[in-house]
């Protein structure tokens, strides 16, 4: 296995970093180059204080050199021009730093520091669309988010920038000598691909009021046509989806909430249950492993097995005497063949074969047209059963579905979640496509992808990102992981997936070294081809931005969730 840190200021020489003269990071990197220092690399230096004799052995340290696809561009007489000195400055240092490497091709929202990025920012035509406009720019952790569009048209001027830069790339790749070309491990491609979402640091979690993308004028014509191609005939879709549209050109991608708003048609009705599930979750802190298994009854019966062990970075945060952020719980309720009216659900702990009650919902499913539901009867529910309460040294909490929370069900809504995932599936694709095109191995190339599954809280409609993650795909799978949680490999098991990297790993345990060792130890005997800790720098403290608290800095001196366990935890693995 390769370890392999993202790096940041890769670019960055020892001697222009200690010139404080120099005030940008750019102008360290043109300084390194005039003064022929880009051998001296800061980042090398890292990484032999990290594993001081070179890589060997099982395990092997090397890095993720992270290539921002926009940057490679500078201004010409008001035209964007891609500079083959700027790309050759990162394919530079796969030779100066003798180490495996991963090789980030970046090309999503977090693509935003270059002055492009900036100017293809103020075009609508680039960025994702919520359904009262553009998606605006925002921060995460002091760094600039533009929510780029996931429409594949190379016509978009972002896409043709970006699609350029990353053909250049895959071809001087291939022109890299035969020593340096055996250094590469991996080529992960565009990023973190999905949906956006309003608040992108805090909003991940968002059901209540639900806001996503893309509702551009483009994407909803793409939406209508690849219903089309899904059903052939406006007759046949109406009849699978129980509406009454006289044309294809009638159909709007479903945006209003019929809580909120009047609507024309219920196939105008969306929110984050609209397309027939209900998530059902909270968390369990149980140290004496006294609860064998959480099970969800629906209805009094038993409607399946409910998953552990998922990421609640929220409420490791905020209650001191939980030692691990993986203490989320969650089910899935598919409501769409329930009868109208009101239902019970419970999470009910199986303890030494006696059963405990962790908590219980009703809800209420509503016909489309919001007739009264009083007259169906009252919902069996299973009763007596001890609180889990009782259990010793055992907390926890329901955080949903809000009691009697109110569910519709509209199949377009359904259709148009899966679009989304489309898009997104899409635009992975495109990049593969033009990878492959341009000579790059195919056993080289994996996704860079976030899986919202394994994080208990958080919306997965709002990403509508899981089936870029597949066992049919072309490409490698590549899964950012953040929490270590365990369930990252049931995720991995569920999909028939063998071979995968981590493009992303923060284990977030400052609590825990012990836990981060782990970590790493579980990759290894899983068989993942590199893991990526998030993230190493050697970017000069005097040049950090104001804003900048070093979330995920892994550094002996940095505290912020455990990054100092992990710096020791990473250089005891490299090591052992």
């Amino acid at each position: 296995m390769f370890v392999t840190p993202l790096v940041s200021g890769i670019l960055l020489c020892n001697d222009g970093n200690r010139n404080t003269e120099l005030k940008t990071l750019e102008e360290i990197q043109d300084w390194c180059v005039r003064n022929h220092a880009t051998s001296d690399l800061a980042a090398k230096t890292l990484l032999d204080r990290l594993e001081p004799r070179g890589p060997s052995g099982q395990v092997k340290l090397g890095y993720t050199l992270l290539v921002p696809l926009l940057e490679l561009f500078e201004e010409r007489d008001a035209q964007w021009i891609l500079s083959p000195d700027k790309a050759r400055r990162y394919l530079d240092v796969i030779s100066a730093i003798d180490r495996p490497v991963v090789v980030y091709l970046m090309g999503d929202h977090y693509d935003s520091s270059s002055r492009l990025s900036q100017e293809l920012a103020k075009d609508p035509r680039n960025l994702l669309s919520y359904a009262s406009g553009p998606v605006p720019t925002s921060r995460y952790i002091g760094h600039g988010i533009i929510p780029f569009t996931l429409r594949t048209d190379e016509s978009i001027p972002v896409n043709q920038y970006r699609f350029q830069a990353l053909r250049h790339m895959a071809r001087q790749i291939g022109t890299l000598d035969a020593k340096a070309r055996a250094n590469i491990v991996a080529v992960t491609l565009a990023g973190e691909l999905h949906q956006m979402y309003p608040d992108f640091e805090n909003g991940v979690g968002e059901y209540q009021n639900m806001q996503v993308t893309d509702y551009s004028p483009e994407s909803q014509q793409e939406f209508r046509d690849w219903l089309t191609a899904r059903y052939d005939t406006v007759e046949r879709l109406n009849r699978r989806l129980g509406s009454h549209f006289g044309a294809f050109a009638d159909i709007e991608a479903p945006a209003l909430d019929i809580r909120k708003t009047p609507l024309r048609s219920f196939a105008q009705h969306y929110d984050a249950f609209a397309g027939g599930t209900l998530p059902m979750f909270g968390w369990l802190w149980d140290p004496a492993q006294t609860i064998q298994k959480l099970s969800l009854y629906l209805d009094g019966k038993p409607h399946g097995e409910v998953t552990r062990g998922l990421g609640r970075m929220d409420v490791y945060r905020a209650k001191k005497e939980v030692r691990t952020p993986n203490t989320g719980f969650r089910s899935t309720i598919d409501f769409r063949t329930l009868t109208v009216g009101k239902h019970v659900a419970q999470i009910i702990a199986t303890s030494d074969g006696k059963r405990y009650l962790i908590g219980e919902r009703e809800f209420v499913v509503v016909p489309p047209d919001q007739s009264s539901t009083a007259h169906a009867p009252e919902p069996a529910r299973l009763t007596g059963l001890p609180d889990a309460s009782q259990l010793d040294s055992v907390q926890y909490w329901l955080d949903m579905p809000k009691p009697l929370q109110d569910v519709y069900y509209n199949p377009l809504a359904r259709e148009w979640n899966e679009f989304r995932s489309h898009q997104v599936t899409q635009m992975l694709a495109r990049f593969y496509r033009i990878a492959r095109s341009e000579g790059l191995p195919a056993n080289w190339l994996y996704s860079h992808q976030i899986v919202s599954e394994t994080n208990g809280a958080w919306n997965p409609v709002l990403f509508a990102s899981d089936a870029s993650v597949s066992n049919t795909s072309p490409w490698r799978t590549g899964i950012n992981q953040y929490g270590a949680s365990p369930y990252a490999f049931e995720y991995l098991k569920k999909k028939h997936i063998k071979a995968y990297g981590v493009p992303e790993f923060n284990p977030l345990q400052g609590n825990d070294p012990k836990a981060a060792r782990d970590a790493f130890v579980r990759h290894y005997q899983a068989g993942a081809k590199f893991v990526s800790p998030f993230f190493l720098s050697v970017v000069p403290a005097r040049l950090r931005a104001a804003d900048d608290k070093r979330h995920f800095d892994i550094a002996p001196d940095n505290t912020n969730d455990g990054a100092d366990v992990l710096y020791d935890a990473m250089q005891w693995f490299v090591r052992k």
